[in-house]
């Protein structure tokens, strides 16, 4: 029996005992450190090795990584006692639908961009909302908005710009239309009054 045979039998052991498919690391190791560190006396660090098995597992489709902290969901067997449910398993096994889309979309200028941020700031334009967080480049995050979108004829000019937090950025795109329309027109007050 190879290593990764050996962990899988141990994973199925725990999750069946468990009675659910997701198990950590940590608890496949409690459970069974034992016998991994007597499965195999040439390795030294059985551990790391259970953790490199679980990756192949995980690249042989029997399981998949489901966060950061070392959990995994077992796949494509049934526990002890689990009933089949159809519909779970086309959707589970379904590999993700690939579409193709032919979109006609404005291009700004980035240099507007640039300006906007500079005269504008990195803080959201709505009165009181201070939404905002630091990149990976330590910058300030915001969204420029054209107040009145290039495709209703709006310019791609600064006093046409605003800085949104991404929450503000999408309620002026996506909210009820009087939201829009009110939005809107607060946004050039203010716009209008931070340029003169």
């Amino acid at each position: 029996m190879t290593w990764k045979e050996f962990v899988y039998q141990c994973v199925l052991e725990l999750c069946n005992q468990q009675g659910k498919r997701t198990f950590t690391l940590q608890q496949l190791w409690q459970k069974y450190q034992i016998e991994f560190n007597s499965f195999s006396d040439q390795n030294h660090h059985a551990q790391a090795k259970v953790r490199q098995q679980l990756q192949f597992l995980q690249t042989d489709n029997l399981l998949t990584f489901i966060d950061q902290r070392g959990s995994y969901t077992l796949k494509g067997v049934l526990l002890d006692g689990e009933l089949e449910d159809e519909k779970i398993a086309d959707v589970s096994n379904a590999d993700p639908e690939k579409r193709e889309y032919l979109i006609e979309t404005y291009a700004r200028n980035r240099g507007w961009v640039a300006e906007a941020k500079n005269r504008f700031g990195v803080y959201c334009m709505c009165a009181g909302c201070r939404n905002t967080f630091l990149k990976p480049d330590g910058e300030p995050y915001i969204e420029v908005h054209h107040i009145i979108p290039l495709s209703d004829g709006g310019e791609d000019s600064l006093w046409n710009l605003s800085v949104l937090c991404a929450h503000h950025h999408r309620l002026a795109h996506f909210g009820e239309n009087d939201i829009r329309l009110n939005f809107q027109s607060t946004l050039l007050k203010e716009t209008q009054a931070r340029l003169n």
